[in-house]
C-alpha cells in the first residue's frame, strides 16, 4: 500500500494497531477507554454501522465525523466511488493528530480532514477534553457552556459549518455525524447541503425523543427532501430522502 509523507512530528507517544480495514495510531493516554481497546484486540467500533454504510455510500462525497483518531476512515475511504471524497473533522488536538497519522499510515489521499468543531455558524466554542481528575475523555469530547475557557478540562477550538467545508461543487452522498449532542446545531450549519443533495443522514441518537427532535430538524431545514426515519444500526438513526 503506497503511504504519504509524514508531515508533522507526533509528540505524544502511541502506538499502530491494526483490524481488518487499515491501521490506525492510537495515541497511549487512550488506552483503556472502548475505542482503543477494540481496535488493540484487532477489532471494529460499530462493524454493523460500517458494514452499512459501505453498502450505501453511493456515487458522491461523505461527510463524517468527528474523525476521532481515524477508526472509520480507512473502511470508508476505500469503497468511496472514483474521484469521490472523505470531508471530516476533529478539533481535540491529539485526536486531530492521531487521525492525520490514521490517514497517512494507510496512504490515503481521498480525505479531507479539518481541525475545527462543526456547528450552525462560524466562531469559537468551548470544549470539554478532560474529566476533572485530568484524566482524558477520548471520543466523548463535548461542547460545554458550564466550564469557563482556560479550565484545565477544556479548551477553546475554531468552530465552522459543513456548508463552509464542503465546495459546492461537491455532491454529497452521506451526511454522517457523532458530535456528542451538537447533532441539531451541525444539522443547521449543513442547510445548503441537505437542500441540495438530500444525503442519506446517519446521527448517533439511541432514543425515540431524540430520532423525534432529529426529524424535526430536518423537515424544517429541508422541508422538500421530506425526510423520514428509515431505521436504526447500533448508536446511529438512519434518516432518507423521500
Amino acid at each position: 500500500m503506497a503511504k504519504a509523507k509524514q508531515t508533522k512530528a507526533l509528540d505524544f507517544e502511541h502506538s499502530i494497531l491494526a483490524n481488518e480495514y487499515g491501521f490506525y495510531c492510537v495515541p497511549h493516554d487512550y488506552l483503556g477507554r472502548e475505542i482503543a481497546d477494540i481496535l488493540n484486540r484487532g477489532g471494529v467500533y460499530e462493524p454493523a454501522t460500517l458494514r452499512f454504510l459501505r453498502r450505501h455510500l453511493g456515487g458522491g462525497d461523505i461527510v463524517t465525523g468527528g474523525a476521532f483518531i481515524g477508526d472509520f476512515i480507512p473502511a470508508l475511504a476505500a469503497r468511496l466511488a472514483p474521484k469521490a471524497r472523505i470531508h471530516t473533522f476533529e478539533p481535540v488536538p491529539i485526536s486531530h493528530d492521531a487521525c492525520q497519522e490514521t490517514i497517512r499510515l494507510n496512504g490515503l489521499k481521498n480525505v479531507k480532514l479539518h481541525n475545527i468543531a462543526v456547528g450552525d455558524k462560524a466562531g469559537t466554542v468551548t470544549l470539554q477534553i478532560a474529566r476533572p481528575s485530568g484524566r482524558k475523555i477520548a471520543a466523548g469530547e463535548k461542547v460545554v457552556t458550564d466550564l469557563p475557557s482556560g479550565d484545565h478540562r477544556t479548551i477553546d477550538v475554531d468552530l465552522k459549518t459543513i456548508d463552509s467545508l464542503v465546495p459546492k461543487s461537491r455532491k454529497v452522498s452521506v451526511l454522517h455525524l457523532d458530535v456528542e449532542g451538537f447533532e441539531e446545531q451541525a444539522l443547521r450549519g449543513a442547510t445548503r447541503i441537505l437542500n441540495d443533495h438530500a444525503p442519506m443522514v446517519l446521527l448517533e441518537s439511541g432514543k425515540a425523543w431524540r430520532d423525534r427532535a432529529f426529524l424535526n430538524v430536518l423537515d424544517e431545514l429541508a422541508p422538500k427532501a421530506g425526510y423520514q426515519r428509515a431505521g436504526a444500526i447500533e448508536r446511529n438513526t438512519i434518516f432518507l430522502a423521500s
